[in-house]
């Protein structure tokens, strides 16, 4: 490995088939860690992943040539899914196949020298042990819900049950940065409002709390200050009927703000980039591919102009 990591992404990659109310995408890569991590190397970053993948990716596995893919774990399979888009915007998955979960054992050594990680999975997939043990030795360790009884997971565990409590609990606890969607969270709480969640998790041990709200933007909140809320910019539609394609916009939004938030530590400034590069990506279609991802000069262009 040629320069130490900026920030190690963990999670599965998929083999994905999106289907919306009026047509049908795929299958293509998909997953939040694969988004994250294009979206990031996109705006300057070295970015390593540990995922499974399988030989039914040989022909759209080069998409992540631009990462470090010495974490890459070949398997028989990759992880297959359907993930399907209601009228009104929200989503669920239905998998077919699924990869080994991740532990602790498969992030290689050298990987270990970074100092950011950021842990999104799909479905569970990324043992509870991996954010233990980094958030121990000092890491700033970012976990997206979706993958912990949010929107991508396909058995939704609540902190009403037993189970779902644990694993948000041991998140909270051994996490510097917290980031869900309000979807996530309603899902994830069994109900209630986005503010409401915020207070079960900060309770539970989360020091800074990141949670994109739509159309609304974001609202963030960070240790022993109240809740701020940050504006979405306004996207213009690159596709040829005008539409937007929101598919992996969330995913976009948590590695835009990573992005930042390696240069600044800056909960704020981290928002307003992670705005500024959902809304980018938005515009255009495509899929998890590098060349839709807004570059680093782009997305402050977008911040510094509204354009």
């Amino acid at each position: 490995m040629e320069a130490k990591l900026d920030i190690v992404v963990i999670g599965t990659i998929i083999k994905e088939t999106i289907q919306f109310p009026n047509k049908t995408l795929g299958p293509v890569i998909g997953s939040p860690a694969a988004y994250s991590s294009l979206v990031m190397a996109a705006q300057g970053k070295q970015v390593g992943i540990v995922t499974y993948y399988g030989k039914d990716m040989e022909d759209v596995i080069s998409e992540l040539d631009v990462l470090n893919r010495d974490g890459v774990m070949p398997y028989d399979y990759t992880t297959t899914n359907l993930l399907v888009y209601r009228e009104d915007g929200t989503k669920y998955v239905e998998y077919q196949k699924a990869a080994p979960n991740i532990t602790f054992a498969d992030i290689r050594p050298e990987y270990l020298q970074a100092e950011y990680f950021k842990i999104c999975p799909m479905n569970y997939e990324v043992e509870l042990e991996v954010v233990e043990r980094l958030y121990q030795m000092g890491k700033t360790v970012f976990v997206d819900l979706g993958g912990y009884g949010g929107a991508t997971s396909d058995i939704r565990h609540s902190v009403k049950e037993p189970y779902g409590k644990k694993v948000i609990d041991t998140l909270c606890a051994n996490s510097t940065i917290i980031k869900a969607s309000a979807e996530d969270l309603f899902s994830i709480m069994g109900g209630g409002t986005p503010e409401e969640a915020a207070a079960y998790l900060v309770q539970a041990g989360a020091k800074n709390l990141v949670v994109t709200l739509g159309g609304k933007g974001v609202m963030y909140k960070e240790e022993n200050h109240d809740i701020r809320y940050i504006s979405p910019f306004v996207a213009k539609s690159e596709i040829e009927d005008g539409s937007l394609d929101f598919t992996g916009a969330g995913d976009s939004f948590g590695a835009g703000f990573m992005s930042s938030y390696i240069e600044y530590q800056d909960m704020e400034k981290a928002a307003v980039n992670g705005n500024a590069t959902a809304s980018l990506v938005i515009q255009k279609s495509g899929g998890c591919v590098y060349g839709r991802m807004p570059s680093g000069e782009r997305v402050r262009h977008r911040i510094q102009t509204g354009e």
